[in-house]
Parts: structure tokens; C-alpha cells; sequence
């Protein structure tokens, strides 16, 4: 009876797994093939590896241009997010907890985005930072604040007091004690939000399709969706321009996967 209840729980993991990977495994093997492949054998593995779909994507649709717009933007935007959401974390967990104050940062998690939109672009404006890398950044950092916030309180409040303590028993400031100890002992925790805000910045499209109208400052999620053709879409094209789009995060998760396990599970579970 155990023996056959195993055999379950692994047939129905693999066919989850199986169900979870096959759409990246299609779009891949899409972007190898024709146009009129992808239609008379949608589900046939190419004839042979043709790479002429990504030459296309990266030379006439300047897709390169707009996947490196987009990882600049992308690593810029998570690295200030994860430095400041820490740094008012490490305050809210350590130094003076306070519920306002915390309930009042992580409340940004509830309010939907498309809420923020018209505000966001009425403020941006006023600051001439419309069609700007940096305004999009802004927007990203501030978006991803109080997640950031949210899992990281948490996940300090896990941490062992005793060597913090030990620091500023031997002169060490707060912000010291916060760089040298805290920080490094926070590493699943900072995965964690780094990865989930690296996913919602390189994804994100609404913001990006607003405040962003120049060509040469497009984000890939611009470029994409740009290579929808009006009355016919060569598909062969855009699975290579989605199959591109994925390499970032799919070895972002790769690296940093199992810090990203210790950090939701010690981190966003508890507190």
C-alpha cells in the first residue's frame, strides 16, 4: 500500500512537471522552425535546427537592443529596491518595531498597480522624467518596496540576536552592524526578493508601454509585443523573441535556487 501510494505521488509530480515544462519546451522548438511548420506540425520537433528566426529577432526587430535596455533597467531597479526594502526591514525587525509603520509599507502589496498608473505618470511628468530609463526605474523600485519589506522583516526576525548584539557590544554603529552582520546572514532572504522583483521588473509591461514611447529605449516586453503583426503574426519570430525573453530569469533561478527555497520557507513562512 505505501509502495503504491509513492507511485502516485511521483506519477502525478512528473505529469505536474511534465504539463509545467512542456509550454517553454513548445516555444523553443517553435523558435527552430518556419512559420508554416509551427502550422502543419505544431507539435512535431524541427527537421532540422534553423536559427534563421533569432538572426531576424536580434537584426531587423533590434531585440538585443531592447533585452539589454531591459537587464540594465531590470538589475538597477532590484539592486535599490533590495538595498532600501532591507535597510527599512532591518529598522522595523531590530532596531524600533513598529506595527504602523510596517503596516504602512506592506500595505502597497494590496493596492493594484493599474490603481497608481495615471498619479505615477501625472508626477513623472512634472519631473520630465517621461520617456526616461529613469522613471521606469523609480516606478519599479517603488513597486517593489513592500514585498521586499514584507518578506525581509520576516526573515530577520528569524535571525540570532547574539552576534548582532556582540557587535555593537565591540563599537560597531547600526550601520555597521547591519552591513557586516545582518546583511551576510540574510542571503536565502535577499534571493528571495531579489529573484521575485527581477521577474515582476523584467515581465512588467504597462508602465513600460505608458511611459516609454522611444524606439531606442523600449523594454523586450515593448519588442515582443511589437512583433504581433496586424493581420498575420509570424510565430516562428516571436517564440524566438519569448525564447530570448526567458534565458535571464530561467538562469537567474537556476543560480540562486536554493537560496530562493531557504528564503521562502525561513523567511516569508515564519514571523
Amino acid at each position: 500500500m505505501a509502495k503504491t501510494t509513492v507511485s502516485l505521488k511521483y506519477f502525478f509530480l512528473s505529469l505536474y512537471a511534465l504539463t509545467t515544462i512542456y509550454p517553454f519546451f513548445w516555444i523553443f522548438t517553435s523558435s527552430l522552425k518556419p512559420n508554416t511548420d509551427i502550422f502543419s506540425k505544431p507539435f512535431a520537433l524541427p527537421a532540422h535546427l534553423n536559427f534563421a528566426n533569432y538572426v531576424k529577432v536580434l537584426t531587423k526587430a533590434h531585440l538585443g537592443t531592447n533585452f539589454m535596455n531591459s537587464l540594465y533597467i531590470c538589475v538597477f531597479s532590484v539592486f535599490i529596491a533590495v538595498l532600501v526594502g532591507s535597510m527599512a526591514a532591518y529598522i522595523l525587525a531590530r532596531v524600533k518595531p513598529s506595527l504602523i509603520l510596517y503596516t504602512y509599507f506592506t500595505l502597497g502589496i494590496m493596492i493594484p498597480i493599474q490603481t497608481i498608473l495615471i498619479p505615477s505618470f501625472i508626477l513623472l511628468k512634472q519631473f520630465d522624467l517621461i520617456n526616461t530609463h529613469l522613471g521606469l526605474i523609480i516606478e519599479y523600485v517603488v513597486g517593489r518596496l513592500p514585498l521586499t519589506i514584507f518578506i525581509m522583516v520576516a526573515f530577520m526576525k528569524t535571525l540570532p540576536k547574539e552576534m548582532e548584539e556582540a557587535a555593537l557590544i565591540d563599537g560597531c554603529g547600526r550601520a555597521r552592524t547591519f552591513f557586516s552582520i545582518v546583511l551576510p546572514l540574510s542571503k536565502p532572504g535577499l534571493a528571495t526578493v531579489a529573484t521575485l522583483s527581477f521577474l515582476d521588473c523584467w515581465n512588467e509591461y504597462l508602465f513600460a508601454y505608458v511611459l516609454i514611447s522611444s524606439t531606442k529605449l523600449k523594454v523586450i516586453t515593448q519588442a515582443i509585443y511589437a512583433l504581433r503583426g496586424q493581420y498575420i503574426t509570424d510565430y516562428g519570430l516571436l517564440c524566438a523573441g519569448l525564447a530570448l525573453m526567458m534565458i535571464p530569469v530561467i538562469l537567474m533561478y537556476i543560480l540562486f535556487q536554493e537560496q530562493v527555497i531557504k528564503g521562502m520557507t525561513a523567511g516569508a513562512v515564519k514571523g
